[in-house]
């Protein structure tokens, strides 16, 4: 509550006092989530201080969400805690491809000096990112978007199999959009997550189906 109406006095009293910064609620939600959420940099600086995890819990991370919120003043605080900016969301997104999307060239600026150059962005400079991004087809314009999801499902197993993970990784979340019960989707894009070496990610996928302690080869 402390972090949701961005009461920094009552968080340094309860933090004090030894209040579980990493507490989490919701499946993924934290204090440092909440935080961001509510914008408070105040906070998130109180929070990180404190040893709250800038990794992020799930498929969700702290500079994924300064990314989407345009939070251009919370990046340097939570670099220098340590968190990574070569983590992807969801559809496959880095949080610098986020922040060029959303035309916010400063976070841009911030992000380039400490993202991984990645091959397909050819210009690999602030301009050069937010042209590459806008270049991409919209939501409305992209046919995946219309796909349903056996015909993800479908798609994304090719990629797998051609060992492209990111598009498997996205093809399938897009597919647990519109089927969020489906458990077989989890299973599989826990695979996904392994190949690509991101155990958390597929850590949180595995609580997600109905066999939890295996993510079984695609067939």
């Amino acid at each position: 509550m402390a972090a949701y109406f961005k009461q920094d006095g009552a968080m340094k009293i309860l933090l004090d006092h030894r209040a579980d910064c990493n507490k989490v609620f919701n499946t993924v939600c934290t204090p440092l989530f909440v935080a961001l959420s509510a914008g408070s940099l105040k906070c998130v600086k109180l929070l990180v201080k404190a040893g709250a995890d800038v990794k992020g819990v799930g498929t969700v991370t702290p500079l994924i969400i300064a990314a989407n919120e345009g939070l251009t003043d919370f990046y340097n605080c939570l670099l220098e805690a340590g968190a990574d900016p070569d983590v992807r969301d969801d559809f496959g997104h880095l949080p610098i491809e986020l922040a060029a999307y959303n035309n916010r060239r400063k976070d841009v600026e911030i992000l380039l000096l400490v993202t991984s150059h990645v091959p397909y962005v050819r210009d690999w400079s602030v301009d050069g990112i937010i042209n590459f991004v806008k270049s991409m087809p919209s939501v409305k314009d992209d046919p995946m978007y219309k796909m349903k999801p056996d015909d993800l499902k479908l798609e994304g197993s090719k990629a797998y199999k051609r060992k492209d993970y990111a598009t498997a990784v996205k093809l399938y979340s897009m597919a647990a959009d519109q089927c969020p019960d489906d458990s077989t989707l989890y299973s599989n894009r826990c695979l996904f997550w392994l190949k690509m070496g991101e155990g958390d990610r597929a850590l949180s996928d595995s609580g997600n189906c109905r066999m939890p302690a295996t993510c079984k080869e695609l067939h």
